[in-house]
């Protein structure tokens, strides 16, 4: 009896062991993750580190949103000309809508064309936070529609 459960008490301790420094092993690839994250992350009053966008906030009709920017000497190598593509589209909204504060400023075709290069940007990096665009672009749009909204609902003489 005892040569039958003394291997049976060793294999119960090891798999004990095991799986408390299995644990303890997810537990320091997770804190290591975490940390990389933080220290990835653009910092407050460090913005403009290789390869991230560089925030700058505009108001308008007393909305404040925020515009984001890659320098051109920060560009990422892989997907360079998607960050542009996506930038090029948001700045000829920006300066559409403050060209005319009434008229529509965004045609099928832009509408399509900064759809697209979100997609190619997120194709091309992955993991490039895109939101920022998505917000910006979505604050245009909306703007966009507002305008036409107000232009049908006008009455005409």
């Amino acid at each position: 009896m005892k040569k039958f459960l003394l291997p049976l008490v060793a294999f119960a301790t090891l798999l004990s062991t095991e799986a408390q420094a299995q644990a303890g092993l997810v537990r320091g690839i997770s804190a290591g993750l975490g940390a990389a994250r933080m220290v990835a992350r653009d910092k407050p009053g460090q913005s403009g580190q290789a390869g991230q966008p560089v925030a700058a906030t505009s108001t308008y009709r007393g909305q404040s949103f925020a515009m984001q920017r890659t320098p051109a000497d920060q560009l990422p190598k892989k997907g360079a000309a998607e960050v542009t593509a996506v930038e090029t589209q948001l700045d000829r909204f920006h300066s559409d809508m403050l060209a005319d504060s009434t008229s529509a400023f965004c045609t099928p075709e832009q509408r399509k064309a900064i759809q697209t290069a979100l997609v190619s940007l997120g194709r091309a990096q992955s993991r490039w936070d895109l939101q920022p665009y998505q917000k910006e672009a979505t604050f245009y749009l909306a703007e966009d529609a507002r305008r036409q909204q107000a232009a049908t609902a006008a009455p005409t003489k």
